[in-house]
């Protein structure tokens, strides 16, 4: 028959994931603090994507289409 492999026991390997970068969003001018564009379905605290031609929620899937001029 085939050739099986040996049952691995233990722990999963831990994978690093990249960070998501949340303070790319905000920004601070003199003593205001600056939020991007969030979702308007999901609240603040959940940032729009930016594209050159539309802003896209990841959460629940909203979209807004940019005209271009």
């Amino acid at each position: 028959m085939g050739v099986q492999k040996p049952k691995v026991k233990g722990k999963k390997k831990h994978k690093n994931y990249p960070s998501s970068q949340k303070w790319k969003f905000y920004k601070i001018e003199g003593e205001k603090l600056l939020r991007e564009k969030y979702c308007p379905r999901c609240g603040p605290g959940i940032f729009l994507t930016k594209s050159p031609d539309r802003n896209y929620c990841g959460k629940c899937h909203y979209t807004e289409f940019v005209k271009k001029q």
